[in-house]
């Protein structure tokens, strides 16, 4: 009897869920932001669909729309469209340079509030309009798979630190720490490059880091669990260290912030003679010493854009009851830094 109750109740609730076939709607994979040129307080949205054939092939399809919220965007594309638009499928939000500069907070808190949108969506900003970023054919997953990939991919294996629409929001309302994102361009009709850092100020970028400067702000922020780096010797030799692992420490007094760095790597091609213990010895005091002057010089940009990536703020107020921001905001323009890094290569291959 008690089982007849279970399935009637089943059969009861099962029919009050909305059901929609696949095939009958139009699943937004990815969404990028303009401001609008003629209206400066209005933005345009495009609107990134995957289309799957039979053959497995992928067509990319886009729908432009306009307005002062996220929402008129969605309503505007869905007048376009012969199908109801969802936005469960989301995987990649990005950002036009200008929207970027006036700030993205009421974008990134409309996607916050979407019960139906995923947190580790991918967040980036765009080196030109995000419109014509969306536009492309890349690979043969289509775009939002392969621009989500590529970010995915360069932070596990590359020097992309860890960011989703999660830890972007998580950075924006936490004091004492500033957020970032990857930014992206379009480098022809079949591919997309990473080309450096957006740094915000609370949700307005402030500055760009540059893709030299990403390894070292790796460091900075994140650990490495697979890396590499080159370091130039003498003679116009070079060592490319490989399999890198970092982890970082970080103790913050009131005039003072002392950062160690920890890395560990093997050294898996060398263009000189001979790779000697003194050799090895050399890339590790070489690659220290380029660690701990461009970690430095990182540390100082940041003070003089007023800015915080590295939540040094942050890491103070958990060792500090009754932490006073108000006053750290000042202590923060005079602080001063020291950057400790130990480098240690394990493998060298065969030494002769």
């Amino acid at each position: 009897m008690k089982k007849l109750i279970l399935i009637c109740l089943f059969l009861l609730l099962s029919g009050c869920v909305d059901k929609e076939i696949i095939d009958d709607i139009n699943i937004e994979v990815g969404v990028g932001y303009d401001l609008a040129e003629d209206e400066k307080d209005k933005f345009i949205g495009t609107v990134l669909f995957q289309e799957f054939q039979p053959d497995q092939s992928v067509i990319n399809r886009t729908f432009s729309g306009n307005g002062k919220l996220g929402q008129d965007v969605r309503l505007d594309v869905s007048k376009q469209t012969s199908e109801p638009v969802v936005t469960g499928g989301l995987k990649l939000a990005v950002f036009g340079p200008e929207i970027s500069k006036k700030g993205i907070l009421d974008l990134i808190d409309s996607f916050q509030r979407d019960a139906s949108m995923g947190a580790r969506v991918f967040v980036a900003t765009a080196e030109g309009k995000s419109e014509a970023l969306l536009n492309g054919e890349y690979g043969t997953r289509g775009n939002a798979t392969y621009i989500s990939n590529l970010i995915q991919h360069n932070i596990e294996h590359r020097d992309i630190p860890i960011t989703n629409l999660h830890i972007f929001s998580r950075d924006y309302y936490q004091d004492g720490k500033d957020p970032f994102l990857p930014r992206l361009k379009k480098a022809g009709n079949d591919k997309v490059k990473i080309t450096g850092i957006s740094l915000f100020q609370k949700d307005k970028e402030v500055a760009i880091l540059p893709v030299k400067d990403m390894f070292f702000f790796k460091l900075l922020v994140d650990k490495y669990s697979e890396g590499n780096f080159d370091v130039k010797l003498k003679k116009e030799a070079y060592a490319a260290v490989k399999s890198i692992r970092s982890k970082n420490k970080t103790r913050v007094t009131n005039n003072h912030a002392a950062i160690t760095i920890n890395l560990e790597g093997i050294i898996d091609e060398y263009t000189g003679d001979i790779l000697t213990p003194q050799i090895v010895r050399e890339v590790e005091k070489k690659l220290e010493k380029k660690i701990e002057k461009e970690c430095l010089r990182l540390l100082l940009q940041f003070q003089d854009l007023g800015i915080d990536p590295v939540g040094l703020g942050q890491k103070k107020k958990n060792r500090n009851r009754n932490f006073d921001f108000k006053k750290w905001e000042d202590d923060y323009k005079m602080l001063s830094f020291d950057v400790k890094c130990n480098v240690v290569i394990e493998e060298t291959g065969v030494l002769e």
